[in-house]
C-alpha cells in the first residue's frame, strides 16, 4: 500500500508505523513481566491469583474487580484489534492468511478476557486455558508486528516467499 509504505521520499509513515511496531512490542514485553509477577507461569498459581489463598492472604478476585479489568480491557482491547486488523488488511498478502491472523487475534483476546471469569465463577481447570490464551496472544502479536514490519519495511520478495502476496 502506497500510503503506509516506508520509502526515501515518504519517511514519516515509516516513522510512525515503525513507533508504533515498537511500543506494541514493548508492550507485549512489559505485560508478560506482569503477567509473570502477579499471575505466574503455572495453572496452579494462575488459579490461585484468581481464587485467593488464605495461606498466603490473598482475596479471591471480586465481581467489581473483574468487572473493572474488563471494562477496560474491551475498549483497548478493540481499538488494538481494529487497528492492527486495519493495517492488515491493506497488505497485499493472501486473503486466507489475513482472515487467519485476524480471527486467532480476536479469539485469544477473547479467551485471554474471559478466561478470568471462568476460573473464579465456573472452574479452576480454566487456568490451563487462561495459559493456553496468553501465550497463543502473545505469539499472535509478534507475528502479526512481524508480519507487517516485514511488509512495510523489509524485503518484499522475500515477504511473498514467506506469505505469498496476491500482486
Amino acid at each position: 500500500m502506497k500510503l503506509t509504505s516506508a520509502s526515501p521520499s515518504r519517511p514519516l509513515p515509516g516513522a510512525i508505523l515503525g513507533f508504533c511496531y515498537l511500543y506494541t512490542l514493548f508492550h507485549g514485553v512489559t505485560g508478560t513481566v506482569m503477567f509473570a509477577l502477579k499471575l505466574g507461569f503455572t495453572p496452579s498459581s494462575v488459579a490461585r491469583y484468581y481464587l485467593g489463598d488464605p495461606d498466603r492472604f490473598m482475596n479471591p478476585r471480586s465481581l467489581s474487580g473483574l468487572l473493572e479489568i474488563t471494562h477496560f480491557h474491551l475498549f483497548s482491547m478493540a481499538l488494538f484489534y481494529l487497528v492492527f486488523c486495519h493495517l492488515l488488511a491493506f497488505t497485499p498478502l493472501r486473503s486466507n492468511y489475513k482472515r487467519w491472523l485476524g480471527c486467532t487475534l480476536a479469539f485469544s483476546l477473547s479467551a485471554d478476557l474471559v478466561c478470568g471469569w471462568l476460573i473464579r465463577y465456573v472452574w479452576a481447570g480454566f487456568a490451563v486455558v487462561k495459559l493456553g490464551a496468553f501465550f497463543l496472544l502473545q505469539g499472535t502479536i509478534l507475528l502479526l508486528l512481524l508480519t507487517l514490519a516485514v511488509h512495510h519495511f523489509g524485503n518484499r520478495s522475500r515477504c511473498r516467499e514467506i506469505i505469498g502476496e496476491t500482486v
